[in-house]
């Protein structure tokens, strides 16, 4: 047997096979089952992906801003700024302002 005459029976038998299977009405259910639970499953690793974004935004955002804020006090404190003042423009309290400096 030549090896050609081999894979067209193997292709032809595997053909015969599916359109079979395919005529099955339980297997069908069973595949659009598990297409659908693999679609499903696509979409909410989709959706906890975005939603892991707008939380990393976020929260880098929230960081962002108090940097900027703490930024901003050491820089009013190298001014001249009294730590008193300073706790009543940012509202934090002077102990607060404090342990801003001497991190």
């Amino acid at each position: 047997m030549n090896f050609t005459y081999i894979r067209n029976t193997i292709c032809f038998c595997i053909s015969t096979l599916l359109g079979n299977l395919s005529q099955d009405s339980s297997f069908r259910q069973a595949y659009e089952a598990r297409e659908k639970a693999l679609m499903d499953e696509a979409a909410g690793i989709a959706h906890a992906r975005n939603e892991g974004l707008k939380e990393g935004l976020q929260k880098g955002k929230e960081e962002g801003i108090e940097e900027g804020k703490m930024q901003l006090i050491r820089g009013m404190y190298k001014n001249g700024m009294a730590i008193e003042d300073i706790a009543k423009f940012t509202k934090l309290s002077v102990e607060e302002i404090q342990n801003i400096l001497q991190a």
